[in-house]
């Protein structure tokens, strides 16, 4: 069964390099500005052993806090990116910045997986964990569980700035986990008929990519509901961190088939035919999503994004204080 799943899956080629559930930034800007320490921390160099290969050409080790990160569109509500002061910065800063750094390449062109090639590359093996019939794939969680380690590790030796920039790291790979089509390709019947139809697969692989975006198009748009969803979210305390993927996961795949539903209701005809662009949103345009949001049509799809995006907000909020609590940040 297992060998018939893994063809299914890997035969999909449903993504290559685009596997971020977008807005990495605000949305941990916003998740953390009123939990961490009101602190200045000193930037440190990098001086680990990792047992972790990376694209070594697209490893950032060196600290861009303050480089002027562009937005995702002109105009967008980006978090505020101070230069650091005699330097330091902000504890909320590298939390905000760095949240996103797995996705500027480290985790591309490996060799993690010898079936890796049939899904295109290698960053998918780490940001996703795919269950289709009852089994899992990929390592999303793995990559989660590594760098709160490596943040542990950080905050033991006394070195601030690393543990708050692996649990930076962390917290993407958890956020990926919350994405619904990180855990679920698609309805078994649809991923079945991507095997010999090519419409159904770039459908599947836009549906991915224009559900990333609308995340970020709602957090850099300023939308109330989501802010507040994320702000004011009450945090959650799970038993440890692997309880906590497993509510982070269950809650991504139970709002799936409506997601999914409402995706296809939207945008169906751009999701089967339009192919993804470099650009940072690769298949639907801000303004395209600007255009749907006033007139409506995106009301039953941002209700059930909010509703998800609270719920998960409140357990990483009850994971970053017990974290932060172990590593004595937080009294």
């Amino acid at each position: 069964m297992k060998k018939i799943v893994l063809t299914v899956v890997f035969l999909m080629v449903l993504v290559g390099t685009h596997f971020s559930w977008s807005g990495h930034e605000g949305f941990t800007y916003h998740l953390v500005k009123n939990i961490v320490p009101d602190e200045l921390v000193e930037i440190r160099e990098y001086s680990y052993q990792e047992k972790r290969i990376y694209n070594v050409s697209k490893l950032v080790l060196g600290d861009v806090c303050g480089k002027a990160i562009l937005p995702p569109w002109d105009g967008a509500l980006v978090p505020p990116d101070p230069t650091p002061s005699n330097g330091r910065v902000p504890a909320w800063q590298i939390l905000t910045v760095y949240s996103s750094e797995p996705d500027w390449g480290m985790d591309q062109d490996l060799s993690l997986s010898p079936h890796q090639v049939l899904i295109g590359n290698s960053q998918g093996v780490r940001h996703m964990k795919y269950r289709l019939l009852g089994l899992d794939f990929f390592e999303g969680d793995e990559s989660f569980y590594y760098f709160h380690d490596m943040a542990k590790e950080a905050f033991k030796r006394g070195d601030r700035y690393w543990g708050y920039r692996f649990l930076a790291r962390a917290l993407h790979y958890i956020q990926d986990l919350s994405q619904p089509y990180h855990n679920v390709p698609g309805e078994i019947l649809e991923v079945l008929k991507g095997l010999f139809d090519g419409t159904t697969k770039r459908m599947l692989a836009n549906a991915h990519f224009v559900y990333d975006d609308f995340l970020a198009f709602l957090i850099y748009s300023g939308d109330e509901d989501i802010l507040k969803a994320i702000e004011e979210a009450e945090p959650i305390f799970t038993k440890n961190e692997w309880e906590l993927v497993q509510v982070v996961r269950g809650l991504a795949m139970s709002y799936f088939p409506t997601v999914h539903k409402e995706m296809k209701r939207v945008f169906e005809d751009t999701l089967k035919k339009r192919e993804p662009s470099e650009k940072a949103f690769s298949v639907v345009s801000p303004e395209e999503f600007r255009s749907l949001y006033e007139n409506g049509s995106l009301d039953s799809l941002k209700f059930y994004t909010v509703e998800l995006v609270g719920k998960v907000s409140s357990y990483l909020k009850g994971y970053l204080i017990s974290f932060l609590r172990s590593v004595k940040n937080i009294k």
